[in-house]
């Protein structure tokens, strides 16, 4: 038996900040990578599949909520 395999196409950004550790008050730089496929099973609130657009501006919401929280060290978090 023969397992297919099924790649949806990925839509997403990168992004990185920058600042002083709230912990201990040196410099921290953090980058993250947000995404999510385009596919049948991703769908919005009126149950259709999300389009590209939708899918960007969640990843942006996402993106700036992130941004707008301090910057910790991996060993201070």
């Amino acid at each position: 038996m023969r397992i297919q395999r099924i790649v949806f196409e990925e839509v997403s950004y990168r992004a990185g900040k920058a600042g002083t550790c709230p912990k201990c008050g040196k410099r921290a730089i953090r980058k993250k990578k947000f995404w999510q496929t385009l596919n049948p099973f991703n769908r919005n609130k009126d149950d259709q599949p999300k389009s590209r657009e939708e899918i960007r501006a969640e990843l942006i919401a996402k993106i700036q909520d992130w941004k707008s929280k301090p910057v910790f060290h991996v060993r201070c978090e």
